[in-house]
């Protein structure tokens, strides 16, 4: 449906996003790109090996069609498109949108009229408690992060400078994406990634992988108690949004910590516009945090307040060319 539509059948479109969320968490889930990737296939070809109805599958990859994600040939075999394509990389993302973050947001009207979470509401706990008692959605929650993660980093070390860095700590740095390409860029930093034991397999892996296990230390911790001191950097991404203002300011009072007098901290957050219109990927983010965490993303001056509590100073903020309007802040012990 183009945008030249009618405002009413606009509407509908939006309307109907329940539906799009679910056809693309049927494809990553039943891994249809991964078969496409191999080559074009009919609606049947793709249901017998996956297990599926030859007919809904179809009706499926037809709706795909019609969002752009995948491309009807003339002999009724279906390809990717490049919007396709990008699925592979981000599975993980669309299967946790499609399980995990779809329930929730039946929460949403309940939350905003009467207060409290929209999580909670549905599943009748916080977040990272259903997470810790169903290991097969910590996995994917963690593969979804590294997925974004992966699509942002590139964005961060264009922006920001590490090179004059020698140690750097990610504070809750998941599966180490993002620390393993700012080490790449500076070869005499070493990183130390601090998150729950429950993301260090996956940091391990990750590290092994892409060569960076030497030069990193994985620690299990709890940033609201304790991180490593001593160092450099400290580095927190998309950490503070899934926060409120006084858990977030728990987590910074415990970075002002252990950071010394000549440290700095990086924040690397979503920096809400002045307008909606100008970024609205920054915004869909902001109302995942209200769903999920009831947090938030935060403006400029927001953030500056937050760190004048927590005894740091803003030094700069720089824009990085992402889509979701995502900054670096940095900040110094005042």
């Amino acid at each position: 449906m183009e945008d030249s539509a009618p405002p009413a059948w606009q509407l509908i479109r939006l309307m109907d996003g329940f539906v799009t969320t679910q056809l693309i968490y049927v494809a990553a889930k039943l891994g249809v790109v991964e078969l496409l990737a191999e080559g074009p296939r009919t609606g049947a070809e793709i249901a017998e090996v996956v297990g599926a109805g030859s007919l809904p599958l179809t009706r499926v990859l037809r709706g795909l069609v019609a969002l752009g994600v995948l491309d009807e040939r003339t002999d009724d075999r279906f390809t990717l498109t490049d919007v396709g394509r990008a699925l592979g990389p981000l599975r993980d993302m669309a299967v946790v949108r499609g399980e995990l973050y779809y329930r929730a947001a039946a929460g949403l009207l309940d939350s905003v009229r009467d207060g409290g979470t929209a999580f909670d509401r549905v599943y009748g706990e916080p977040f990272f408690d259903h997470l810790s008692s169903h290991a097969d959605l910590e996995a994917r929650f963690q593969g979804s992060m590294a997925g974004r993660s992966a699509q942002e980093a590139l964005d961060v070390v264009a922006a920001y400078d590490f090179s004059g860095l020698r140690t750097i700590v990610d504070v809750g740095g998941g599966h180490g994406v993002l620390l393993a390409t700012i080490l790449s860029t500076s070869p005499q930093l070493r990183g130390i990634l601090l998150d729950r034991d429950a993301a260090l397999a996956g940091a391990r892996t990750h590290l092994q992988a892409v060569g960076m296990s030497e030069r990193t230390a994985c620690v299990a911790g709890d940033f609201f108690t304790q991180v490593p001191d001593g160092a450099d950097a400290y580095l927190l991404s998309r950490v503070l949004h899934d926060w409120s203002d006084d858990d977030a300011l728990r987590i910074l009072q415990t970075c002002r910590r252990a950071i010394p007098d000549h440290g700095r901290l990086l924040v690397v957050d979503a920096i809400l516009p002045d307008h909606a219109a100008d970024a609205p990927f920054a915004i869909g983010m902001d109302l995942h945090m209200m769903l999920l965490f009831n947090a938030r993303e935060r403006t400029a001056a927001e953030f500056d307040t937050l760190l004048r509590r927590a005894d740091f100073t803003v030094r700069r903020t720089t824009l990085t060319g992402s889509p979701a309007h995502l900054g670096i802040i940095e900040a110094t012990p005042s």
